[in-house]
């Protein structure tokens, strides 16, 4: 059974070649424990990870969601998140924001989870930025 658990520096080795930000970024939102790691036991290695931070300095927003290729629609993408809500209202968020681009289908897979469409943002030559919040209280 997969497990999640909060990522450390010994698994920066698996997170910076495969994640999008700079590595000095990407140590600092690891030492806030800002990045939630999911492991397949069995084998003992990382199988997708998921990294926030906050918007307007207050609202918990995910940043990445990411489930390796031959593991997805196996539900590690929905433990990530499920894990990921508790841990916000564990520290008194009502509220978590997302987003993602109108040209992929992680839109269908937030508002499965009971994410709303609350706005967009449209960046020159990109496709539309769809940005979703849910209530978890």
């Amino acid at each position: 059974m997969t497990q999640v658990r909060v990522a450390t520096a010994s698994d920066l080795e698996y997170l910076a070649p495969r994640e999008r930000v700079a590595a000095r970024e990407l140590e600092s939102v690891l030492r806030r424990g800002r990045i939630l790691l999911a492991e397949d036991p069995d084998r003992r290695a990382a199988i997708g990870w998921l990294r926030w931070g906050l918007f307007w300095d207050e609202v918990p927003f995910m940043n990445m969601l990411h489930v390796a290729e031959e593991r997805r629609r196996g539900g590690i993408g929905r433990l990530l998140v499920d894990a990921w809500e508790f841990r916000c209202r564990e520290d008194g968020h009502a509220t978590v924001m997302t987003s993602t681009l109108s040209s992929e289908s992680a839109q269908h897979f937030y508002r499965r989870l009971g994410y709303r469409d609350a706005g967009c943002l449209l960046l020159r030559d990109e496709a539309l930025e769809i940005v979703f919040t849910k209530t978890i209280r």
